[in-house]
């Protein structure tokens, strides 16, 4: 038996029995055998302790070297998709936000069995707004997201979301015999055709910056979705809002953008202006009195365009302002009130 550090006492055996008290003995050739492989032992133990913590932290270095160059590995390739929100409500605009792309691969966007088109943002991420009109239906639905990189294959990533049903009040309206013939004029299919044809145009470059202000400071006598009836003929629901102000009033560019449209002869809509704001984003005014800009015009953020009228299908002065997304017209009030 011996003891590892401290003072040492050996008590080795003698054949024969314990020596006689007094008498000096040394320890046979077996003892001293027996302590030098005691010791041998003691020696051999703790080079071993060592040996094994050292091969023991050896693996451990490597395993989370592995792990840090599996975690940066699949950071490199995998990317995050943020929605705007997983609620919204109709009329609403899902802004859809993709971060961690690889640098030179293509995505698309897929809802609802459409393709959006993907633009970038300033802060480095990709991004697609998607317009959710008035009469989406309500449900469970689901963003999915497609990375394609050269010589891999395609990534997929989705985010869940519930469009929930908003209740639109329903406005009864009266025209006078002279506005309602207005309503069922031929010439009204050729100033839809060429706000059809305006919507089509989208630019990559966002155009717009910050929160849009609104054309007009006015009270709001038509919100956005009312379903609008003239006696038991059902006309529509309201692809805008209606901002009641003075006949002669200013009417600002909600935001910066091109004009793309700057319409004086139309019958339905009266004088109409439309912007584009780059990357599917569209407003327009109708019913103005007047027009200050032409076709291709550069405007800026709160510059004149127009002047409040009652031009085509109106019973007083007032502006209808409209936004749309991808062509598809949503409430704009969410785009004072925020920026995307």
């Amino acid at each position: 038996m011996h003891q590892c550090r401290g003072d040492t006492q050996f008590t080795p055996m003698y054949r024969g029995g314990r020596p006689k008290e007094g008498t000096a003995q040394s320890p046979s050739p077996t003892g001293r055998q027996s302590l030098r492989f005691a010791a041998t032992r003691s020696s051999a133990s703790r080079q071993g302790g060592t040996s094994v913590r050292s091969n023991i932290d050896f693996a451990m270095k490597r395993l989370i070297l592995i792990l840090l160059i599996f975690v940066f590995n699949f950071r490199a390739w995998c990317f995050e998709i943020h929605l705007s929100t997983t609620v919204p409500t109709q009329g609403d605009t899902l802004a859809v936000e993709i971060k961690g792309v690889e640098k030179g691969s293509k995505c698309s966007c897929w809802f609802n069995a459409r393709e959006y088109p993907v633009h970038s943002t300033d802060r480095g991420s990709l991004r697609t707004l998607i317009g959710l009109p008035y009469n989406f239906v309500p449900g469970r639905y689901a963003v999915l997201i497609l990375e394609k990189a050269a010589g891999k294959k395609i990534m997929r990533e989705y985010e869940l979301l519930t469009v929930n049903r908003k209740v639109f009040p329903v406005s009864y309206v009266s025209f006078s015999p002279e506005k309602m013939k207005l309503i069922g004029s031929p010439l009204n299919e050729r100033e839809r055709d060429l706000i059809t044809s305006a919507l089509k145009i989208e630019k990559k470059k966002q155009n717009w910056q910050g929160e849009f202000i609104l054309p007009v400071e006015g009270m709001i006598v038509g919100e956005y979705g009312v379903k609008r009836m003239v006696g038991r003929q059902f006309l529509g629901s309201h692809k805008g809002v209606d901002l009641k102000a003075p006949e002669d009033t200013p009417v600002q560019a909600a935001n910066s953008g091109e004009v793309i449209l700057a319409e004086e002869g139309f019958y339905l809509h009266g004088k109409t202006v439309m912007i584009d704001h780059g990357q599917g984003v569209t407003t327009i005014y109708l019913h103005l009195k007047s027009i200050n800009v032409t076709k291709l015009d550069r405007v800026a953020k709160g510059q004149i365009i127009g002047s409040v009228g009652k031009t085509g299908l109106a019973t007083g002065p007032h502006l209808h302002w409209g936004l749309y997304i991808h062509g598809v017209p949503i409430d704009p009030l969410p785009w004072v009130e925020r920026e995307y």
